[in-house]
């Protein structure tokens, strides 16, 4: 039985490429764009530096690519648990489920978004640029009866470095089990952080 392909790899991809993105994405998230050699990123994916090369102009340009692929994976699935309906808490649950759950399926593609956004955010698309989750997020939170004691910025900050630092914890082991079954956890973590 063949193995699903991630979700960052398109099946049309020659097995090269699939090899080499799947490779550099371990590598990007365990240690680090700029700790990660092209020579590691080929040796890792079983092939010599040319290889990356015939895809990628270099590797920041290989790590741009994989950056705006897990971000807007992470974007649809925050878009697909806030537009299901729901009241406030119903919808903040499926959103916490859902980027727990993609934790779940990639740990490697939500940390490597948590660690290296700062870097890569500003040379985004203008596509991807259209689909902020700090814009969704605090779309959302103006949906609610959030506490108004705090910005609201920083109500965003905190809920998504929760979630962040959550990803730390499970990608490094200190998390046992799947992500999702924190889920309740988180979100009474949040509520406490959002209600009034």
């Amino acid at each position: 039985m063949v193995a699903a392909l991630p979700f960052y790899v398109e099946p049309t991809d020659p097995p090269s490429k699939q090899e080499l993105l799947k490779a550099a994405l371990k590598l990007f998230a365990r240690d680090g764009v700029r700790e990660s050699s092209i020579r590691a990123v080929a040796a890792e994916a079983g092939f010599s530096n040319p290889v990356l090369f015939k895809y990628f102009a270099s590797k920041e340009a290989l790590a741009l690519y994989l950056f705006e692929r897990c971000y807007l994976r992470l974007v649809r699935e925050a878009k697909e648990a806030l537009g299901e309906g729901g009241n406030f808490r119903t919808r903040l649950g499926r959103l916490i489920s859902r980027v727990l759950g993609l934790l779940d399926e990639s740990a490697d593609a939500v940390l490597f978004v948590n660690e290296e956004l700062r870097r890569f955010w500003p040379h985004v698309s203008a596509a991807t640029r259209r689909h902020s989750l700090i814009g969704l997020t605090s779309a959302f939170f103006a949906e609610g009866d959030v506490t108004t004691a705090v910005d609201r910025k920083l109500l965003v900050a905190g809920f998504w470095g929760l979630l962040g630092q959550f990803a730390r914890m499970h990608a490094f082991g200190e998390w046992h089990g799947r992500a999702v079954d924190a889920a309740p956890q988180l979100e009474a973590l949040a509520l406490k952080m959002l209600k009034p």
